[in-house]
């Protein structure tokens, strides 16, 4: 009923010194019983008051969808009842028109559907421009690579760098080691975001960590804005089982929730970033690779972290044995099997982190290359599904070096090498 008809049910003074011309009681029966001193005038005011009402009740419901339906009976009864002085008549009409109004309001609110209470909204992703990508960029991570000394001793400038930035809530908003290349003017890749011990999937998203994310890729952006591409890499490694932010079958459906609201931060807040998902290259997770896939709106480059093992490439053969690897037919295992993956999701594909962490073996860094180069991006070009983009080396332990460590066959056989277009 709309505020107007209200207040003229309210108000007497429309018709008559009373509502509906006299006073109401309770009758024995329990109905409401109208006074026998109406006028014809009030009768006659109640009569059209009732049609308003009902049909401005309908009007606002499913019955809008038909304007022309006709007034109750009832209350044709009453006008006619009141234009011929009828008293007792007339009530006797509004009374049994009252009564066939309430049921068929009754009626028609029984089709209209209630809203419950309000439930958030999954955040809104926002588009981005169809990425332009500039080929293959190559580089790595580590202490030789901020000092410089990793493109000397390869004899090419780095394409690219990788920090992490993700042991505590506080890093991941200090974001330290993105400062450390302030002055690096190239591609970088960060690993930041997720969670820390004790924080849940559940908690990230139901929006807990939002302000911290928030206030982290802002950070970022200042940080990295006309510096060349920056690639953010959440979660990185979530289907291992060594990390905090670590997802299983159980929590499977809040990490993709999450994952989208990290994602729908870092589109409005850095839109100029590129968001890689990057899962371990072996899955230690009850749920496959396809499980985990967030959604290709959150997606822009496939980045898995691939380390030499199982079987370890001491030969060109082991090698592509392993690199041809599948853990299932939804999970990627080896490099030559997630290149295939990214090219069915139509993305381009990454290596964030690789590197040989049990022995001296030339020939995986032989592999790799051959891999990478075989299906590197174009530069320039938007259509790179399956193509590499990107690639970062793990010069970061002893045991993973190939420049200033132990591993030397290796080291001279990535030396030999060009890497990057």
């Amino acid at each position: 009923m709309s505020p107007s008809v209200l207040r003229f049910v309210l108000r007497s003074d429309h018709v008559g010194r009373r509502p509906f011309g006299g006073a109401l009681r309770n009758g024995e029966d329990g109905a409401l019983h109208v006074a026998r001193r109406g006028t014809r005038g009030t009768a006659l005011g109640c009569a059209l008051l009732l049609c308003t009402a009902l049909a401005a009740g309908l009007t606002a419901g499913p019955a809008a969808a038909v304007p022309d339906a006709d007034p109750p009976p009832g209350a044709l009864v009453a006008a006619t009842a009141a234009a011929t002085g009828a008293g007792d008549a007339a009530t006797e009409a509004l009374a049994e028109t009252a009564a066939g109004s309430m049921v068929e309001l009754g009626r028609v609110a029984a089709d209209v559907e209630v809203p419950g209470p309000k439930k958030p909204k999954p955040p809104a992703v926002l588009a981005h421009s169809r990425w332009s990508w500039q080929g293959w960029s190559s580089g790595a991570a580590g202490a030789e690579a901020e000092n410089g000394s990793f493109a000397t001793w390869r004899g090419e400038p780095l394409g690219v760098v990788g920090v992490w930035c993700d042991t505590s809530a506080q890093e991941q908003q200090d974001l330290s080691a993105v400062a450390t290349y302030n002055g690096f003017h190239g591609d970088l890749d960060v690993a930041v975001g997720g969670l820390v011990t004790g924080e849940t999937w559940q908690q990230a998203a139901a929006g807990d960590f939002v302000d911290r994310w928030t206030t982290s890729v802002r950070n970022l952006r200042a940080m990295r804005q006309g510096k060349g591409v920056t690639y953010i890499r959440f979660a990185h490694e979530m289907n291992g089982d060594w990390f905090a932010w670590s997802v299983t079958s159980a929590t499977l459906a809040s990490y993709k929730t999450a994952y989208r609201l990290y994602a729908s931060i870092v589109r409005k807040e850095f839109p100029e970033a590129r968001l890689t998902w990057s899962p371990n290259g072996g899955n230690h997770a009850d749920a496959t690779a396809d499980q985990m896939y967030p959604g290709d709106d959150v997606v822009d480059v496939i980045g898995p972290d691939i380390y030499d093992g199982y079987p370890e490439a001491t030969t060109a053969a082991a090698f592509n044995e392993a690199s041809a690897m599948w853990s299932d037919s939804a999970t990627p295992r080896g490099l030559a099997a997630w290149q295939a993956y990214a090219a069915r999701k139509g993305k381009p594909i990454a290596l964030p982190e690789w590197g040989l962490p049990y022995g001296d073996h030339p020939e995986f860094i032989k592999g790799v290359h051959a891999v990478v180069a075989a299906h590197a991006a174009t530069a320039g070009s938007s259509m790179n599904a399956g193509r590499f983009v990107y690639d970062v080396y793990y010069n970061v332990e002893d045991k993973f070096k190939i420049y200033n460590g132990q591993l030397v066959q290796a080291g001279a056989a990535y030396k030999a090498l060009t890497w990057g277009s």
